[in-house]
């Protein structure tokens, strides 16, 4: 106790310097556990975000359907189609994994359709529950037009790039389709383009996903499907960046259960998408890094500097009977406490903050921000995240003033006088 007073006194006898050191390590520590926490959600919602506009983070498919590039489009042939059966244990394997998030069963569809001039227009769609695009497909929405109901098998929904950019539907007008049976064979079917569906949080000027939306149940009872069947089942992941440790755990079970089913990753589909979402990550990572490195080289840099200014304290305290050991420890504690109480400091001011933005909400209707957190942003505390921190600046706290503190008690009373 006796030292500890003693510590305690120098610091407020140095005021400048411990109030210099409290406020720069406050200030790392505070942008670190913010930008730690932020970084942790906005890389989430870059993942939601771009899986759930129609991708997925996987898909389960056949072993014969070529996937490599395709965006999620691609070509089946009627032996190629998951079974009622394994929809459901497939579905029912997925929904016991803790990291995803949802699934869905699909039909990929491509074809041809004929305009109000007879002039053919390829195409390719997905046909899946409407019902669930609310909450599935969190990004999207009808942009105009009415929306697609569960069962409707008269009706799709174009994209906004079809209906906005290509100009080739137009909402509430019909068209003839040719679309694949379950035996693989097409037939013509008269549709009406219905709702259109816009890309809600990506820049609405470059950026469009082109394709149609079709109910699934509608689509099978129009196209002719006697069976619940699909060409696959999509997956979603609460955070993408968990694939590498997913994947493997389907795989295996799909070569036990189903051995001519295969899982097929974002990556391997849509790498560029997947690619956006890791590389945001990495570069956030690398900018919270160098921010965190400055502030921790500042922390050392101040601590070394206050006890080299103490030379003659130094000193004055060898000549008193202090031994090396004792004016070591000296300034080790002092600055332990002054490095501790200022993370501590950060920390509160970071978790009000996060508190406060998790309360209240982050909304914006800005391009850039929409393209990066969405319209509507709700930061949370991440404790694995909080405790890197925490072990970072306890590891300041304990080795920052040991280096320097060695330093001066090794010095003797004449270096002492000689450094005045």
């Amino acid at each position: 106790m006796e030292r500890l007073r003693l510590c305690l006194k120098n610091l407020g006898r140095h005021g400048w310097r411990t109030r210099v050191i409290l406020l720069i390590t406050a200030l790392g520590a505070f942008l670190a556990f913010v930008s730690e926490n932020l970084i942790e959600d906005v890389s989430r919602k870059q993942s939601d975000m771009f899986g759930r506009a129609s991708l997925g983070h996987f898909r389960i498919v056949s072993k014969s359907i070529e996937t490599a590039n395709t965006f999620g489009y691609y070509h089946w042939e009627s032996e190629d189609l998951l079974s009622a059966s394994e929809v459901r244990s497939v579905k029912s394997f997925l929904a016991g994994l803790p990291e995803v998030s949802g699934s869905m069963e699909r039909i990929v569809v491509s074809g041809i359709y004929y305009g109000d001039d007879d002039q053919e227009h390829g195409y390719t769609a997905v046909a899946m529950d409407m019902s669930a695009y609310d909450r599935d497909f969190t990004d999207l929405y009808y942009a105009r037009g009415s929306p697609l109901t569960k069962g409707d098998g008269s009706a799709c929904a174009a994209s906004w790039y079809e209906y906005e950019r290509s100009k080739s539907l137009a909402i509430g007008s019909r068209y003839v389709f040719l679309m694949p049976n379950e035996q693989g064979e097409y037939v013509d079917r008269y549709e009406t383009v219905k709702g259109g569906i816009d890309f809600k949080t990506m820049p609405k000027s470059v950026i469009g996903l082109s394709g149609l939306y079709f109910d699934l149940d509608g689509f099978r009872s129009t196209a002719g499907y006697k069976d619940d069947v699909a060409s696959e089942v999509v997956g979603f992941l609460a955070d993408a960046r968990t694939a590498d440790k997913v994947l493997p755990k389907i795989a295996a079970f799909l070569a036990t259960e189903h051995p001519r089913l295969k899982v097929s990753s974002w990556r391997e589909y849509a790498p560029i998408m997947s690619e956006i979402v890791v590389g945001f990550d990495v570069m956030m990572k690398a900018v919270e890094a160098i921010l965190i490195a400055v502030c921790v080289l500042l922390v050392v840099k101040l601590t070394t500097f206050s006890i080299i200014e103490r030379y003659s304290e130094i000193g004055t305290m060898r000549a008193l009977g202090f031994s090396r050991t004792d004016i070591t420890l000296q300034f080790a504690v002092e600055g332990f406490l002054v490095i501790a109480a200022g993370a501590a400091l950060g920390f509160v001011l970071g978790g009000i903050v996060i508190a406060v933005l998790h309360a209240s909400g982050v909304s914006n209707n800005l391009t850039f921000f929409e393209y990066v957190i969405g319209s509507g942003f709700r930061p949370s505390f991440h404790s694995g995240k909080a405790a890197i921190v925490a072990a970072v600046f306890a590891a300041v706290a304990v080795l920052a003033p040991v280096f320097p503190a060695l330093r001066g008690g090794a010095l003797s009373i004449l270096e002492t006088l000689e450094k005045r």
